[in-house]
């Protein structure tokens, strides 16, 4: 396999597993909202307001950076990128959701928020990965 097809596998494979690490974060984050006492404390906010922020992150890399590429090389995945952006939107108004719980101290609140978030990126992962995987690893490497 040449160095160029390589890398654009690489693109593809990797969306996988940044998905699978979120997964994985917000399944422990969840089982330690889960077995916490009433109250919030800084370890529990800590991790809440760490995951939210890196998942905002890799959401507003692919926004600006990844989406585009995307629709310079493959114009017809335009209405499926669309479809990922309005998801982004949903899981960003849950963030807030999220940040407010925190705000008010309100653990059964930040309990049903991260059910909610756990849902919507599951099936935005899903679809995200059956849509756009099979695209990137065809991007041409570097010129």
């Amino acid at each position: 396999m040449t160095d160029d097809l390589q890398r654009a596998v690489a693109v593809g494979n990797e969306l996988i597993a940044i998905h699978a690490r979120f997964r994985d974060q917000l399944t422990a984050l969840r089982t330690q909202a889960a077995a916490h006492p009433p109250r919030l404390d800084l370890d529990l906010r800590t991790h809440c307001l760490t995951f939210c922020e890196a998942l905002h992150e890799h959401h507003q890399g692919e926004d600006h950076i990844g989406f585009p590429l995307l629709e310079q090389n493959f114009p017809t995945l335009r209405p499926v990128l669309e479809k990922l952006r309005q998801e982004h939107v949903v899981v960003a108004r849950i963030h807030r959701d999220l940040t407010e719980a925190l705000r008010q101290d309100d653990l059964r609140q930040l309990r049903a928020d991260l059910d909610r978030l756990a849902a919507e990126l599951e099936s935005h992962f899903d679809y995200e990965e059956e849509q756009l995987v099979a695209a990137l690893n065809q991007l041409p490497g570097p010129t």
